[in-house]
Order: structure tokens, then sequence, then C-alpha cells
């Protein structure tokens, strides 16, 4: 199973952020949603949009949580790689200071780079796999399998 959704309506108005909810497979793992920059309905499309790129072939992609506009404060997002039939999802982080122009949260795709595999490389950051089968039925709404 594969999803990501808002988990929670906007919090505190003086600091504005909702909670998401990534399931991949039997882990579920809550973060917080920036909305200080952009909307819940921004991060929705554009989810959408980083889920649709690896139905249409792509080898990664990326589904923003944190946006935080031009200021020097890091931008978050959940960085996905296909290989073979798996996709393989890492937390990522893009640090502005090291762009050299303003960063684009609706394309954050270039900013992803290769997948370090982080169980391999014994890396303090989780890593999870799912059945690409699995991430192509959550995106066209189809329960898999089939029959639950």
């Amino acid at each position: 199973m594969f999803r990501i959704r808002v988990f929670s309506p906007p919090l505190v108005p003086d600091e504005p952020r909702a909670v998401g909810e990534l399931v991949v497979g039997d882990v579920r793992r809550h973060f917080s949603l920036d909305l200080r920059y952009w909307h819940v309905s921004d991060y929705e499309r554009q989810w959408k949009a980083g889920l649709e790129r690896l139905v249409h072939g792509a080898s990664s992609s990326a589904l923003m949580t944190a946006y935080r506009g031009n200021d020097d404060a890091p931008h978050v997002m959940w960085g996905l790689w296909r290989d073979a039939s798996f996709v393989y999802v890492q937390p990522h982080c893009v640090l502005p200071w090291e762009l050299g122009q303003p960063f684009d949260p609706a394309e954050p795709y270039a900013h992803l780079g290769a997948r370090i595999p982080a169980s391999e490389q014994e890396l303090p950051i989780p890593e999870w796999r799912i059945n690409l089968e699995q991430l192509f039925a959550s995106v066209m709404r189809i329960r898999w399998p089939f029959g639950q």
C-alpha cells in the first residue's frame, strides 16, 4: 500500500501547519506540513504531479512536505526513486544557500539527485521500499491486490 495525505486540518493560526501521513507498505510516518507559504491544495497538487511522473516512466520524483519560501530555511520532501520493480522512499532536504536560483516547490525534481542506498551504506536515514505495482495502483485508485 502507498498513500500520502493530509491527516489533520491546519493547526495553530500563528504557526500555520498541518499533519500529513505517508504510508509505504506497513510503515506509517506522520510529518509536519508547513503552511506559511503554501496551502494544503498546493501540496496535494504537487503530490499528484510527482506521483504521475513515476507512472509515466520517470526514474525519480519528489513529494514536498515543507516549502519554506525564499528565506534560508531548508525545504523538505520525500524522495522517490524507481528501480526495476520497486520504488524506494527516503526523506530529502534541499538547502537554499546551495542553490544558484530560487527554489520552485512545484518543480523540486531536479534537486533530488541519485538515490543512495541508505541501508547498504549504513546511513542514519530511513528508507522504505514498495512494489511499483502497489504505487501505480494507489495513484490510479485501484484496490491492490484485487478483492481487498
